[in-house]
């Protein structure tokens, strides 16, 4: 993410929780790993009654969900703060519907951001409300806890996220599933005999956009194949981490079902060729015709990449050319002797509207990238005509900027030979005086 980076961060402070970032990707696709905790080796506990809480650690942060963490400054805050702690702990642990929210702290390391302070919530107060993040699927939200707990808040923002699915989407060839119906359409669903592979993904992610139609083509090819291995979608930015699923931290990622009494499997794979070799691993019979249409679908990734760069660059370049004939004046009414009308010359592009206009390219060239990525990641393609129909695309472009260059340079010349008319008519005129 990112995979580009992503929709609300799920990484603590300091990491963007996506594998891809789309600058990087344009390098050359560089691949960051989730974490960025920085924590510190002591493990105090504050701790009163029954009420015990641990510092968090990255295992934890990996491995589990529904986290509510309290940040402190300094070491010294675990003590200074405990009361505080503890007043909270005590509140939260009482509410019903937090029973599967896990509490922990951790302490800011030397150089680290702080979180942003609360007011201090009451006239008088010694300290500033506690400060605190909640962890859910892929969100995290900051609250402040001052002398009165927001529990509402904090229930509220641990409602699970579900997302509402078409029937069109649970019927593609790679069906999309959701939080609430995942026990139903992958656990029991799967088996040892059938297993089902679920992609966890984001619509922001870099590495899931130039993969979407290449896992398309790999489950049509399973499909047809007879590979008894279907692969199945989550959203994790619209849905919360399902029960009996894994956490994901970064995007994508590929999980293996096989039936209720075997835990799932998440795969460290997620690149298209370290993919196809672990589905080869899973299924290790595959037919010699599917093992070279895999191998045929790995280049077709990287031809994508090539060109949605080259599409995403001639889009930008045609945002410029059309603000420059947008920025023209108004052309002469007459034309010179001998020259011909052209018809996109006497229209005058007035009618194109100047696009926004940025003053970093970088940022612009990204808004446009993020813009055309969401686009896509909503087409349900193929490879062989995701890749053709770029190309279409990347043609066109270059015929309307080929055009719109025309014109300017039509522009050019009508505007010299104007001026060049004006000139000999304020020469003569200078005669006769």
């Amino acid at each position: 993410g990112a995979p580009a980076a992503s929709a609300p961060a799920a990484a603590p402070p300091g990491d963007d929780g996506s594998r891809w970032r789309w600058a990087a990707a344009v390098a050359g696709a560089a691949v960051t790993a989730g974490g960025g905790y920085g924590f510190l080796a002591r493990s105090a506990h504050v701790e009163q009654a029954s009420a015990k809480i641990q510092q968090i650690n990255e295992d934890v942060f990996d491995t589990s969900d529904n986290l509510f963490v309290f940040f402190l400054d300094k070491p010294e805050d675990v003590e200074a703060r405990k009361k505080d702690v503890q007043r909270v702990l005590r509140s939260l642990k009482e509410e019903g519907a937090l029973q599967r929210v896990s509490f922990y702290y951790n302490v800011r390391k030397e150089g680290e951001p702080p979180l942003a302070d609360g007011a201090l919530e009451e006239q008088g107060a010694d300290l500033p409300p506690l400060r605190c993040l909640m962890y859910k699927g892929q969100r995290r939200t900051v609250v402040h806890v001052g002398s009165e707990v927001p529990t509402e808040q904090i229930v509220d923002f641990f409602k699970p996220l579900n997302e509402s699915l078409t029937k069109a989407q649970r019927e593609f060839i790679i069906p999309t599933v959701n939080n609430a119906d995942f026990v139903e359409d992958v656990v029991n669903a799967s088996s040892s005999a059938r297993p089902i592979l679920v992609q966890m993904y984001e619509d922001t992610c870099m590495l899931c956009f130039l993969m979407r139609p290449f896992v398309n083509s790999l489950a049509k090819l399973l499909k047809t194949s007879g590979v008894p291995l279907q692969i199945k979608r989550l959203n994790i930015e619209k849905n919360d981490f399902p029960d009996q699923c894994p956490v994901a931290r970064g995007t994508p990622t590929f999980v293996l079902f096989r039936g209720t009494e075997i835990p799932p499997d998440k795969w460290e794979e997620f690149r298209p060729k370290d993919l196809v070799g672990r589905i080869c691993k899973q299924c290790p019979n595959l037919p010699q015709r599917v093992l070279e249409s895999m191998d045929e679908m790995q280049i077709g990734v990287s031809s994508r990449f090539r060109l949605f760069s080259q599409l995403t660059l001639w889009t930008v370049e045609m945002r410029r050319l059309e603000e420059l004939v947008a920025s023209l004046p108004p052309l002469p009414c007459s034309l010179p002797s001998g020259e011909e009308e052209d018809e996109g010359v006497a229209f005058g592009m007035a009618s194109v509207p100047p696009p926004p206009k940025s003053s970093d390219e970088d940022s612009e060239f990204n808004s446009i990238a993020s813009s055309m990525m969401n686009k896509d990641m909503k087409r349900t393609d193929l490879l062989p005509d995701n890749l053709e129909y770029l190309q279409r695309e990347i043609d066109d472009i270059e015929h309307d900027a080929a055009l719109l260059g025309v014109m300017l340079g039509q522009s050019v010349i009508v505007r010299e030979a104007a001026e060049e008319e004006a000139m000999k008519a304020q020469s003569a005129a200078a005669l006769v005086r």
